[in-house]
């Protein structure tokens, strides 16, 4: 007995010596910094992407079919969805109140049969029509991001779609 009790107690010891070592992988260690830019260019101008003919043959073609179109994948976020004998009187509220709030963001009314919908915003991305979903009042409480075709973005630079 003695002896196995002697090499629990050894075990014991040795597993907890191995253990009470700190791991390095999970040290957070300082990045190195990366240089400021200061000839003024964009990061997209230093970035060398490769990338096959067919890729970027796809985006010119999506950009193409965009720009026949108007519109483009986004997001925006749906503020009423309602029908009935007020439902047009209740969107147009919803929108002029909204327009209040955010003068600077473009509020759509949409009449698909039988429905009455108001979307607010063209917003290329979820993370941008969250900021906004986010600093609604409690009169937009029931507001949500659906995604939608929304107007093709007028200040595209050509540099970013070579």
């Amino acid at each position: 007995m003695t002896a196995l009790r002697r090499k629990s107690f050894f075990l014991v010891w040795l597993s907890m010596l191995l253990f009470s070592f700190t791991v390095g992988a999970q040290t957070a260690r300082p990045a190195a910094p990366s240089p400021p830019i200061t000839d003024g260019s964009f990061i997209w101008q230093r970035l060398n992407v490769e990338a096959s003919s067919e890729i970027s043959d796809l985006l010119r073609q999506q950009y193409d079919q965009s720009r026949k179109t108007g519109t483009f994948p986004g997001y925006r976020l749906q503020l009423y969805f309602g029908s009935g004998v007020q439902a047009r009187a209740h969107a147009e509220k919803v929108r002029t109140d909204f327009n209040n709030l955010h003068p600077d963001i473009r509020v759509y009314l949409i009449f698909k049969s039988p429905d009455f919908i108001v979307r607010a915003g063209d917003f290329r991305n979820k993370s941008d029509a969250l900021k906004i979903l986010k600093s609604l009042s409690a009169g937009f409480a029931n507001a949500f991001i659906v995604s939608d075709e929304i107007a093709f973005p007028g200040l595209v630079v050509q540099a970013e779609i070579k």
